[in-house]
């Protein structure tokens, strides 16, 4: 062969080598040539955007190995009076721990809960061990972009009014089905206005409770500078109203319980739902720490498609922990088959980009050796 036909080759068989590892679509799939897998900080960076109970991010990691890490959380960052049993809080550990998975999946991983220890109990004094992850390689390929994650927010702006497709409302049902849940929904005016009046209905009782009351209190971050400082709780801005408003109205309750000043209150709130259009619950097992995270998963997975679309939503979470609230809604919505409940009521649409709230730092959420 000559010189310049041999250096053409060589060229060439280098140029082919180099297209096959890069461009190759199992790189895609399973992340880099070497497919080392990503690093617990790494997918904790992205994983810690995970919604949890009014944004108290009582979850922490222990890294025991590359493949192997110990959550833990905080019970500090637990609700006492609004979630006693801390079962929305193992829902929120169910989503996390998802989202540590699809965070994986870009690389061409998994993460998964191999043993589960005590419940999850507002008991305990300090941090307390949950679970066991093991981060190992997947054998399909993640279908949710990691990056949705971090775009998730909920919404509690006035809604476009826009139908949400029906082609998002089928991979909901399909995803559901999945995890042995059902979702149902409904865009009927009538329904939807009766939804939005006791869930009204649920927000003043609660503010009549003063337990209640106090605990949500601590959690409002009522400006910037204390949301941004603290990274954590309720913001203002991301809860659609003025923080002087949601001062008043949980510090100088009674100012607010009669008169011109109640019917105020109750217009503004009730104004926020302008739009809404689909109102949508799930229905599964919720019995026990292994439904919690189950649902957790699942409705990790709902919120990435829903979005995935462009939509948010609004979980009503009184609908669900309210008893009187919960007793009038399960007397109206369709139930799930079986002995599955209602454990989750959200409405679903379109908004303008909604206020994205705080984050602890990532070395905030880590257990040192």
């Amino acid at each position: 062969m000559k010189k310049n036909n041999r250096r053409f080759f060589l060229k060439n068989i280098t140029f082919a080598a180099f297209s096959l590892s890069f461009f190759s679509p199992f790189k895609s799939i399973f992340g880099t040539a070497n497919n080392l897998p990503p690093s617990w900080i790494e997918l904790l960076e992205i994983a810690k955007w995970a919604p949890t109970i009014h944004n108290l991010q009582p979850q922490k990691l222990k890294i025991i190995s590359k493949t192997e890490a110990h959550l833990f959380y905080n019970p500090k960052r637990l609700l006492p009076i609004g979630d006693p049993q801390s079962v929305f809080a193992t829902v929120a550990m169910g989503i996390f721990i998802e989202y540590l998975s699809i965070a994986a999946g870009h690389f061409g991983y998994e993460v998964n809960l191999i043993e589960t220890f005590e419940d999850i109990s507002i008991n305990q004094s300090e941090d307390k061990l949950f679970g066991r992850l093991k981060l190992s390689k997947r054998t399909k390929k993640e279908p949710l972009d990691r990056s949705l994650i971090t775009k998730r927010r909920t919404s509690r702006r006035k809604y476009n009014g826009k139908p949400v497709s029906n082609h998002l409302l089928k991979s909901l049902e399909n995803e559901n089905a999945k995890f042995n849940n059902e979702f149902f929904h409904t865009s009927e005016k009538k329904s939807i206005d009766l939804i939005k009046k006791i869930n009204q209905e649920a927000l003043f009782d609660d503010l009549d409770n003063t337990p209640i009351r106090k605990e949500l209190d601590n959690l409002f971050r009522y400006n910037k500078k204390n949301a941004e400082s603290k990274k954590d709780g309720l913001w203002a801005k991301c809860m659609g109203f003025s923080g002087m408003l949601l001062k008043s109205v949980f510090q100088n309750h009674e100012k607010w319980t009669k008169g011109i000043n109640k019917i105020l209150l109750k217009e503004t709130y009730m104004s926020s739902f302008q739009g809404t259009s689909t109102v949508g619950w799930f229905g599964g097992d919720f019995k026990n720490t292994i439904d919690y995270l189950n649902c957790g998963k699942m409705m990790a997975r709902c919120w990435l498609l829903i979005t995935k679309e462009g939509a948010f939503i609004q979980p009503f979470g009184s609908l669900v922990t309210n008893e009187k609230a919960n007793k009038k809604i399960n007397s109206v919505f369709t139930q799930p088959t079986g002995e599955k409940e209602i454990w989750m009521i959200f409405r679903l649409g379109y908004s303008k980009e909604p206020a994205k709230s705080f984050r602890l730092a990532t070395q905030d959420y880590l257990i040192n050796s």
